[in-house]
């Protein structure tokens, strides 16, 4: 399933395009492996920047300063959002 029209349909991708019109953060939640990623990715481009604390000088950023990592973020996705509490303290703030 590499080709992205190969991808299973995500039923929730109507309901999060609905919540990000009128909520300015919209969390994503669920089993693992359950496709968040997948279905994030797909919001990506068009003005969002996709970030993933997966990424260890990302989560090393976030973790030393949540605020100066999200400073200047309009619309962004940020996936493993979870492994960084104080970057969701940060987001509560701004």
């Amino acid at each position: 399933m590499n080709d992205s029209n190969d991808l299973y349909p995500r039923l929730l991708k109507n309901h999060v395009t609905e919540a990000m019109s009128d909520t300015p953060v919209v969390l994503i939640t669920g089993p693992r492996q359950a496709g968040k990623t997948t279905l994030v990715r797909q919001f990506s481009g068009n003005g969002m920047r996709y970030i993933t604390l997966d990424d260890e000088v990302v989560y090393l950023s976030a973790e030393e300063d949540p605020v100066g990592l999200i400073r200047g973020l309009d619309r962004a996705i940020i996936d493993e959002v979870q492994r960084s509490p104080r970057l969701l303290t940060a987001i509560k703030k701004l």
